[in-house]
């Protein structure tokens, strides 16, 4: 396992997953526990990148600079790790770490295995990619 430390709140709703790459850099992942009257979804916040160039004022990964991007594998794992965590995931949203455009290659191949009806099969409206708006 590369979870190097996990911390659940007070509430159980959430549990952060700092996770070490095979480089040594640490990216986090959220597994993050929805319970409403109509659904019971848990979605892992994955990581993209470890650091961020694009330096928004509410986030504290922009303060830190890009140090580099998450391979494909390196992102799957963090899923593999928030199933570890909460057997009932459902869903994945790309708002961790980084901008997801900025790292547009391995991105799109792990939301091609996430997709994959032989692997995670999380399905069409579960793999959710959010940016700030990168342009070419």
């Amino acid at each position: 396992r590369s979870t190097t430390r996990a911390s659940t709140s007070n509430d159980k709703t959430t549990t952060k997953l700092a996770m070490r790459l095979s480089d040594g850099r640490v990216v986090e992942c959220v597994v993050i526990r929805h319970a409403t009257a109509r659904s019971k979804r848990v979605t892992a916040c994955v990581s993209s990148q470890i650091g961020c160039q694009m330096a928004c004022k509410f986030c504290a990964t922009g303060t830190m600079g890009l140090l580099g991007n998450v391979t494909q594998g390196e992102i799957v794992e963090q899923v593999l790790e928030a199933k570890r965590e909460d057997s009932r995931l459902s869903n994945v949203v790309f708002m961790g770490m980084g901008e997801p455009m900025n790292n547009y290659e391995s991105v799109l191949a792990a939301c091609r295995t996430l997709l994959d009806d032989k692997l995670f099969a999380l399905g069409n409206g579960k793999v959710t990619i959010s940016t700030v708006g990168v342009t070419a």
